[in-house]
C-alpha cells in the first residue's frame, strides 16, 4: 500500500467522520449529511471540496457519481493508523467473557474453542484461533494402563496438558505391575523430552526391550502425529456472522471466504505469515495476500500458553469494521484466554 498522504487537521476530521458514520450506516456519506451531523461550521461546499481532495489522494471513493463517499483501504488504513481513539471493552462484554470462560473444559483444545466462540459473540464477526505455536511437544508424563494381557493404553500428557491416548498392541502379555513400573522408569527419563530424543532412546535399547521398544516407538509417533496436525489447525467460529453484513449479499464473495476458511492449511500459512510487530495487527482489504480476503479485515494478535509458547487469535470481518470497538475485545479476549492457559498447568 502507498505511503499516506498528509493530511491537515480538517481533511482528517472530515475522512474520521466518514469513516465513523459509513461504519454505523453502512450508506455512502454525502456534504449535507456531514455539515448536519458534524461540521455545522463550515459549508456543504467547504465540505464537498475536502471529498474531492480526499478522493484525489484516494482516501475516499464515490461509488456512484451522485452519491456520497465511502472510505477506501488506505482510507481505512489512515484511520487506523493515525486518528483511531483507544477503546475499552465495556462492563457487560467484559462480564460476558468472563462467564464464558468460568465454564470452560480444563483442557487446551476446550479452552481455545470457548475462545473462538465467545469472541466471535463479543465482535460479531468471524474468530479464528490457531493451536499454540509449539516448535516441539516435550512429554510432561505417561501412563500405561492394561487393558488386555496383551493390549496397553498409553495416556501421554505434552507439556500445556495436552493429552494424547492410544492403544498399543503388544507381542507378549504384560501385567500391570510391570506396566506400572514401566510408567514410573520412563517418567524418571524422558520427562521434558521430545519425539527426536525418544528417537535417540530408542536406538540404545537393547534385544530384550520389545515391551518398551514397541511402547516408545508408538510415543514418537503419537507426538509427530500431534505436530504435524498442530501447524494446520485453525478454529473458527461465527460464520453465521457474515449473514448479518451487507458486504457478504453477493453469493460468489461469500463463497470464496467460505471456502478458505475450511482450508485449514491455507488459512493457517496465512496467519503464519503475520510479523505481529505491533500488539495487535490489523491488515485491511487488499493488504492481504490471499483473494479470498481482498473484501475482509483481519484483526489479530497473539495469546500465551507458556514462555515458549503462543498462537494467533483475532477475527475476519469486512472492512466496514468498528475498529477501536473490535481491537478492544480482540486484546480482552487475548488476555483471558492467555490466563485460563496459565493456570491450566498449576
Amino acid at each position: 500500500m502507498l505511503e499516506p498522504t498528509p493530511l491537515d487537521e480538517r481533511k482528517q476530521r472530515i475522512l474520521k467522520a466518514v469513516v465513523s458514520d459509513y461504519t454505523v450506516t453502512g450508506v455512502p456519506v454525502g456534504s449535507q449529511v456531514l455539515a448536519a451531523k458534524y461540521f455545522i461550521a463550515l459549508s456543504s461546499a467547504t465540505i464537498r471540496n475536502e471529498l474531492a481532495d480526499l478522493v484525489g489522494t484516494g482516501y475516499l471513493q464515490q461509488p456512484h457519481t451522485s452519491a456520497g463517499r465511502i472510505p477506501t483501504d488506505r482510507g481505512y488504513r489512515y484511520f487506523v493508523d493515525f486518528l483511531m481513539a483507544p477503546e475499552a471493552a465495556t462492563p457487560g462484554v467484559r462480564r460476558t467473557v468472563r462467564q464464558a470462560f468460568e465454564s470452560a473444559p480444563r483442557s487446551v483444545d476446550g479452552i481455545l474453542e470457548k475462545a473462538a466462540m465467545v469472541l466471535a459473540q463479543v465482535t460479531e464477526n468471524v474468530s479464528l484461533v490457531t493451536a499454540p505455536e509449539v516448535s516441539e511437544a516435550r512429554i510432561k508424563h505417561v501412563d500405561l494402563v492394561s487393558l488386555e494381557p496383551q493390549s496397553v493404553l498409553i495416556i501421554l500428557v505434552l507439556e500445556g496438558n495436552l493429552i494424547k491416548q492410544q492403544v498399543v498392541h503388544l507381542e507378549r502379555a504384560t501385567t500391570q505391575d510391570d506396566l506400572s513400573r514401566m510408567a514410573a522408569m520412563l517418567n524418571r527419563k524422558v520427562k521434558g523430552q521430545t519425539a527426536d530424543e525418544l528417537s535417540a532412546r530408542l536406538a540404545a535399547l537393547g534385544p530384550d526391550r520389545d515391551e518398551q521398544r514397541q511402547i516408545i516407538e508408538r510415543m514418537v509417533e503419537s507426538i509427530s502425529v500431534h505436530q504435524a496436525q498442530r501447524q494446520t489447525v485453525v478454529l473458527h467460529d461465527g460464520v453465521r456472522n457474515l449473514l448479518r453484513h451487507p458486504e457478504f449479499v453477493e453469493v460468489s464473495r461469500l463463497e470464496e471466504l467460505l471456502e478458505l476458511l475450511e482450508q485449514g492449511a491455507q488459512l493457517a500459512g496465512i496467519l503464519q505469515q503475520v510479523a505481529f510487530e505491533k500488539e495487535v495487527e490489523i491488515m485491511i482489504g487488499r493488504e492481504n495476500t490471499s483473494s479470498g480476503l481482498r473484501e475482509c479485515s483481519l484483526v489479530l494478535t497473539t495469546y500465551k500458553m507458556a514462555d515458549r509458547v503462543r498462537g494467533s487469535i483475532g477475527v475476519i470481518g469486512p472492512t466496514r469494521m468498528h475498529y477501536g470497538q473490535v481491537v478492544a475485545r480482540v486484546r480482552l479476549v487475548s488476555q483471558a484466554t492467555s490466563e485460563v492457559l496459565a493456570h491450566l498447568g498449576n
